[in-house]
């Protein structure tokens, strides 16, 4: 792996979406970051509302622009594309070594972008993500009383059950959300980017890491969720009906017939015997026999 500069640029992108009610909450959290060298990128995915003008004139912003020494880039789409390929597209734009997401509706914690990085560097990781504290329309933590809140925060606690994070990718996005994802662009550019999945593209690209470089996770709570009628967490509860099975079985497509670059991902080859037994206690056999060989 690259050795990191000491301070690298760290390349924030955002995808937008008629959020205008939390998007200047949430790129005030990333002014107020610690660490300084960040480059901010925010793709309007053609908001029907036209709030995307909205976004633009704040990035016109004197007190934005100072922050980022001019690294702001405002990019509008004219058609809807989707979350993910607005994520590829401002990826593609990025100068820093360092690819940070964040949804619009989202924030920051303060430190959050300075402990990421040092976590990385002192792990050797290229890939990482945060504990996530969930808040309310008002910004008000709900972690402890909503019910969303307390699943998603399970599903990062029951990640200690599997033997490596990348066996508990196997079975959900331990990162909850897109926007808690921290790599390295050189990971990106090793992969197919973010693929169309309509409910995970995010637990997609997960897997798709995970043949390279195991995941790191950091676990101080550096990330806010917002928890609101208008996003669409809820629509995970449909993520083993329509996009599950494709995505894991993409997986599989490239771990059955070669080994891979991260030693500690699930497959045949680096896991014999438990790797099968896996499959089999979580019924995943039949996905991972539709399986074909894909040289990645």
């Amino acid at each position: 792996m690259t050795k990191l500069d000491a301070k690298p640029l760290v390349s924030i992108v955002i995808p937008y979406y008629q959020h205008k009610e939390y998007i200047h909450n949430c790129v005030e959290t990333i002014i107020d970051q610690t660490y300084e060298k960040i480059e901010l990128i925010i793709i309007d995915d053609c908001s029907p509302d036209g709030s995307g003008k909205y976004v633009a004139q704040l990035c016109q912003n004197e007190k934005w622009r100072k922050r980022f020494s001019d690294k702001i880039s405002f990019i509008h789409f004219e058609i809807n594309r989707g979350a993910h390929a607005a994520i590829n597209h401002g990826i593609m734009q990025a100068q820093g070594e360092i690819i940070s997401i964040v949804n619009s509706d989202d924030i920051y914690h303060h430190d959050r972008i300075k402990l990421m990085v040092e976590a990385m560097q002192e792990e050797q990781k290229q890939f990482a993500f945060s504990r996530v504290s969930y808040i309310d329309d008002k910004n008000r933590d709900v972690s402890q009383i909503n019910a969303w809140a307390l699943a998603y925060a399970g599903i990062q606690d029951s990640t200690k059950d599997f033997p490596t994070l990348g066996f508990a990718c196997l079975r959900f996005n331990p990162a909850i959300s897109t926007g808690n994802f921290v790599f390295y662009k050189s990971l990106y550019e090793q992969t197919i980017g973010f693929r169309s999945f309509r409910y995970c593209h995010d637990w997609d690209f997960i897997l798709q890491c995970l043949f390279y470089t195991e995941p790191l996770f950091v676990q101080e709570k550096l990330y806010y969720y917002r928890l609101h009628e208008t996003n669409t967490f809820k629509s995970l509860q449909k993520l083993g009906v329509d996009d599950g099975p494709d995505v894991l079985k993409q997986y599989f497509d490239s771990v059955r017939c070669q080994k891979t670059i991260n030693p500690l991902a699930p497959s045949p080859f680096n896991w014999p015997g438990y790797f099968e037994l896996f499959l089999s206690h979580y019924g995943l056999q039949e996905i991972y026999q539709k399986s074909v060989y894909v040289n990645t």
